[in-house]
């Protein structure tokens, strides 16, 4: 990077730290992050290191399909993450009480804190990205999306210079949206090739959505950019994908009921225009796309389906091509897989090879379909994820080889790691395509303090930042005044995460106060 110099400027009375570029040239070097290391499945993993030569790796994940990781410029593996916990879901209790997401670390270690994250057990409901202002911390958002579990969207962040090196979750479970959030969460870089979009979808079954929820992340935080209404309204839209093509001025949806949409996407603005139909939306269920790779060079399209019907389904992966005249005519079945709840295919994902990889889930006749599998339960399905080779050749060209790459003792289910681009760098001749980071950014960055309350958890989770001071004293007051709890501590850094557990105390308003030697911080919460 054609950087001249980069420090570290401390305010004397924010005691905020960024990361300040005094030049101005743009970012056109190697990037900082990359995701060289995949982790899913059944303690599976993909390690692409060596690009030429993508080797098994494994995980201590037990995840159906939500996953997410995140490497250094080098490859070495950073942090990875995961939900549910498949080993707690064949308890006896209800699964759903066991819905939560979690954060592992490089020596295969649940981080400190990193657990009870709010998160479901879909396919897309967690995702990492860099925070801008610190280079030892990361994002990790999380989303709910059913009506059984914790629905909302949430952020934590994760500090890996804590611990001895080993991390430790510094704001947890901090909600951004109460919403019941759509399968479908995605990030690009922004085009200035440092902040970050992260872009979420929000469902219904009886109201009609069309609405996307663009978020900034930059070193001033996170901030709701943009919220838009477009595209094709519809219903039971909970499973669906969003996927940029490599430019990233592209962004498509498809959605399980059948619709396939394209919009263009500004990465200077973070604002989504134009959107072109390529399969127009099914009233009734028809063909269930389930998910979408966009080939190298953006020539081609590549979908996994299902269909459903009364008497079987059958999964596809097809081929189109973006720039034929009729996209729907220029289907190519690449893969018919006859399946039904012991077979079926999962989420495709662009490598950092070049190539495109594709999940299955394998289940045996004479187990009972159920998470995790059964121990006598393998099969070249689970046993192995397919891989398209040339993936900007068309049809027998682009060499598609199912079930080909070993996970060597591991099994995949229907998720991939849901990361975004990493390598992607800033939009070379744009507006945005160079940085003034300077003190402009932290004169807006406030101290503050949230409190989200979770009635299945009856927990609080307590986050503040921007803290001054170096004791604190924490304390849980009633609507009466009384103190319920109090605890005081020394502050390591600018920020403060407490779960507090309110098991057995009485419903009603509580206020939270967390007070240092230089400033009072209040909140409240209602417990029901």
């Amino acid at each position: 990077m054609f950087f001249r110099l980069f420090y570290l400027y401390s305010m004397e009375k924010k005691k905020f730290w960024i990361l300040l570029l005094l030049s101005i040239a743009p970012f056109t070097s190697n990037a900082q992050f990359t995701d060289r290391y995949w982790t899913f499945g059944d303690s599976a993993g993909i390690n692409f290191k060596i690009l030429t030569n993508p080797v098994p790796g494994e995980s201590i994940l037990r995840a159906r399909g939500t996953c997410a990781s995140i490497c250094d410029s080098l490859g070495d593996l950073l942090l990875y993450g995961g939900s549910p916990n498949l080993d707690i879901w064949r308890a006896p209790n209800p699964p759903y009480t066991y819905n939560y997401g979690y954060i592992v670390n490089k020596n295969q270690q649940k981080i400190v804190n990193g657990d009870s994250l709010k998160c479901t057990l879909w396919y897309q409901d967690m995702l990492i990205t860099p925070n801008p202002a610190n280079l030892n911390q990361f994002y990790v958002f999380t989303a709910g999306e059913t009506s059984n579990s914790p629905t909302g969207f949430f952020y934590n962040i994760l500090d890996l210079s804590l611990n001895n090196g080993d991390g430790y979750v510094i704001q947890k479970n901090v909600q951004l949206q109460s919403f019941t959030v759509a399968d479908c969460m995605t990030a690009i870089k922004h085009g200035n090739g440092r902040d970050w979009w992260v872009i979420i979808r929000d469902w219904s079954t009886t109201v009609p959505k069309n609405t996307f929820y663009v978020y900034l992340v930059s070193p001033s935080g996170i901030t709701l950019n943009n919220q838009q209404n477009i595209g094709t309204l519809h219903m039971n839209g909970g499973l669906q994908r969003l996927e940029f093509n490599h430019k990233g001025d592209k962004l498509f949806c498809c959605i399980a009921g059948g619709l396939l949409e394209r919009f263009d996407f500004d990465r200077c603005t973070g604002i989504i225009s134009n959107n072109t139909i390529l399969a127009p939306y099914a009233t009734t269920w028809r063909r269930n796309y389930w998910s979408m790779a966009v080939s190298p060079d953006d020539s081609k399209l590549y979908v996994s389906t299902l269909l459903f019907s009364t008497s079987s389904d059958t999964s596809y992966l097809v081929q189109y091509d973006l720039n034929a005249p009729n996209f729907l005519a220029s289907s190519d079945t690449l893969l018919r897989l006859p399946a039904d709840d012991n077979e079926q295919l999962g989420l495709l994902q662009p490598g950092p090879d070049g190539k495109i990889y594709l999940s299955a889930m394998g289940n045996s006749l004479d187990c009972e379909f159920d998470y995790l599998y059964c121990d006598t339960t393998w099969n070249l399905i689970n046993s192995n994820i397919s891989v398209i080779n040339y993936p900007d050749s068309a049809g027998a060209a682009c060499d598609f080889q199912p079930f080909s790459f070993n996970l060597g003792g591991h099994r995949a289910y229907a998720g991939l790691p849901n990361n975004p681009n990493y390598e992607l760098g800033p939009l070379v001749g744009s507006p945005c395509d160079t940085l003034t980071v300077g003190i402009t950014e932290a004169v807006g960055y406030k101290n503050n303090i949230t409190v989200y309350y979770d009635v299945n958890w009856q927990t609080a989770f307590v986050n503040a930042k921007g803290l001054r001071g170096k004791n604190f004293t924490f304390e849980l007051y009633n609507i009466n005044g009384q103190i319920i709890q109090q605890q005081q501590g020394f502050l390591d850094s600018e920020y403060y995460t407490n779960n507090l557990s309110l098991v057995g105390v009485a419903d009603g308003l509580y206020v939270v106060r967390l007070i240092t030697e230089k400033e009072v911080l209040t909140g409240k919460f209602i417990k029901r």
